[in-house]
């Protein structure tokens, strides 16, 4: 099913800057190498939208680093791309900090946070694309008491097992997005995955920030990264 499917240059780029800025670059090397994906090595993707990266390739550097490091030590890294996708995602997308400006100042911080996980759905949607049509939604936000994402085709957890959630990156990028939406940090957990024999991944967010974690580093309106001030 992956081999027919695509992502964006830019997903993949993230990926392995990621990785390298934590192995190193003779670190990722050698990821490259295990994964036999030797022609991304001192060979990034160009930093764009452009879908010609094959998702399988993504898959393959996913399941080496399990290999190689195991489920606990990969968890840490993955959260850590998500994280990054959604900074460098604000980077390149200023035309959604501009629509988010008023609802910082005219919308309860519930509105921005559901507002702000339909965005979510959307750019993955556009970046990791379906290869068939269904009558069956495979990306979706539903409210009860607390929101929930259903994605039904996640490529983290493809052909995978495990007796535990796999979808790091999607819990890191939905906990990153939520942070920035509304400047306090939610709690975020992936409570069924296909991998676990689940007919979909399915993550739950809180309606109600974590107040005993403290609070979010405040980010400037025109920028996503963090300022010096706080919340």
């Amino acid at each position: 099913m992956l081999k027919e499917r695509k992502t964006d240059n830019f997903s993949m780029r993230i990926y392995l800057e990621t990785i390298q800025s934590i192995v190193g670059a003779h670190g990722l090397k050698s990821v490259l190498n295990y994964a036999h994906l030797e022609k991304y090595i001192d060979n990034f993707p160009p930093l764009d939208g452009s879908l010609e990266i094959p998702l399988g390739d993504l898959q393959d550097l996913y399941r080496s680093l399990l290999e190689l490091f195991g489920q606990k030590g990969i968890r840490s890294l993955q959260m850590q791309v998500g994280e990054q996708i959604i900074r460098k995602s604000l980077e390149t997308h200023p035309w959604f900090i501009r629509l988010l400006v008023p609802l910082r100042f005219l919308a309860p911080e519930r509105s921005r946070l559901k507002i702000g996980l339909k965005f979510l759905i959307w750019n993955v949607n556009r970046r990791y694309p379906p290869s068939y049509d269904s009558q069956e939604s495979r990306l979706e936000l539903k409210e009860e008491d607390c929101f929930v994402i259903i994605f039904r085709d996640n490529w983290e957890s493809e052909d995978v097992l495990s007796q535990s959630p796999v979808c790091h990156a999607t819990v890191g990028s939905v906990k990153m997005f939520a942070e920035w939406t509304t400047g306090h940090f939610y709690d975020v957990k992936e409570v069924e995955c296909r991998a676990m024999g689940h007919p979909a991944d399915v993550f739950e967010i809180s309606k109600s920030y974590q107040k005993n974690k403290g609070k979010a580093e405040k980010r400037s309106l025109d920028s996503p990264h963090s300022q010096k001030k706080y919340v």
